[in-house]
């Protein structure tokens, strides 16, 4: 698989985990909220450890993500300065 392509990959999970993660975490809201019973308070448990789950192997994936990224980068003839500075601007940084 070329180089482009597993970081296309690697992004695409990350992105799914991403999405995975916040509708977990939409229907733990939604259960907290709207249904008190005991099914939707013993459901909650296993969803958070869902959660987690979903959370980490997101944070895997954004790690090998940027770790392509920046390999594929300096296989072009960048840096990592340069490869830092064009991540910077695909996914600027939160102010």
């Amino acid at each position: 698989m070329p180089v482009a392509d597993e970081v296309r990959v690697w992004r695409l999970r990350a992105l799914g985990f991403a999405i995975g993660g916040a509708l977990c975490l939409a229907l733990i809201c939604l259960l907290k909220i709207v249904d008190p019973t005991e099914f939707a308070k013993n459901l909650i448990g296993p969803l958070v450890l869902v959660f987690v789950f979903l959370w980490l192997s997101g944070l895997y994936c954004t790690h090998r993500y940027w770790k392509d990224f920046s390999e594929e980068e300096i296989r072009r003839g960048g840096s990592k300065k340069t490869a830092r500075a064009k991540w910077h601007l695909l996914h600027p940084p939160p102010d």
